[in-house]
C-alpha cells in the first residue's frame, strides 16, 4: 500500500475516524490557531511554552533523549494511553483531541513510531515503511472489540504516533473532540 492510498484509507473509513488526532488543553487552542502545531524543540528555540502541556517534565527529557522533540507527536486514534495520564494528573484540565487532516502523512520526513515513541527502542519508520507493519484491520475496519485478542490488539494500536517535523500547519487542522 502507497502512502497515497493509505491516506485514503484513513479518510474513508467508517470506522477509525477518517482523521488523525493530536490530544491538547483548550486553553492552548489559540496559539495553535495562529502557530500551528509545534515542537517542543521548535518552542523552546522561540522561547515561549503552550498554557498547558500533556507531558510532565521527564516525559520531556526522555523527549529530548530519545530525539523525539523536534517533533509533533500525533495519534491514530482517541484513545491514546499517554492522554489519559495527562488527564488524570491535572495537567490537561479541558483535553480535547484535535482531528488532523491524514495528508499531514505526506509531508516530507513524517515517521510512524510502532508504540509510545520515546519509549527506549520504539520502532520509528518512515511512512511507506511503517504502513505493512500497522494493523489497519483494528485501525479502519469493523473488529469485535469484545473478544480478548482484539482488545490486546486495540491497546497496541492506540499507542502508534505519528511524528511530524517541526509543524503541523494549522490549515490541517480540521476540529476538534471534546473529552469528558
Amino acid at each position: 500500500m502507497t502512502v497515497d492510498e493509505f491516506v485514503k484509507l484513513i479518510k474513508t473509513s467508517r470506522f477509525g475516524g477518517q482523521m488523525v488526532y493530536h490530544f491538547t488543553d483548550k486553553v492552548n487552542f489559540e496559539s495553535i490557531a495562529q502557530k500551528g502545531l509545534v515542537s517542543k524543540a521548535r518552542m523552546r528555540k522561540e522561547k515561549w511554552w503552550p498554557a498547558k502541556v500533556g507531558g510532565n517534565e521527564i516525559s520531556h527529557k526522555v523527549d529530548t533523549a530519545n530525539g523525539i522533540d523536534p517533533y509533533v507527536s500525533l495519534c491514530m486514534t482517541r484513545d491514546h494511553p499517554m492522554r489519559f495520564l495527562a488527564q488524570k494528573d491535572d495537567r490537561l484540565t479541558e483535553p480535547h483531541y484535535l482531528a488532523i487532516d491524514p495528508d499531514v502523512l505526506k509531508l516530507d520526513g513524517v515517521l510512524i513510531s510502532l508504540g509510545i515513541a520515546n519509549a527506549n527502542g520504539a520502532k520509528k519508520l518512515p511512512v511507506k515503511d511503517a504502513i505493512p507493519l500497522l494493523d489497519l484491520d483494528v485501525l479502519y475496519k469493523f473488529t469485535d472489540w469484545k473478544k480478548p485478542e482484539v482488545q490486546e490488539r486495540k491497546k497496541t494500536v492506540n499507542k502508534y504516533e505519528i511524528l511530524v517535523p517541526d509543524t503541523v500547519p494549522a490549515n490541517l487542522i480540521k476540529g476538534y473532540y471534546k473529552l469528558g
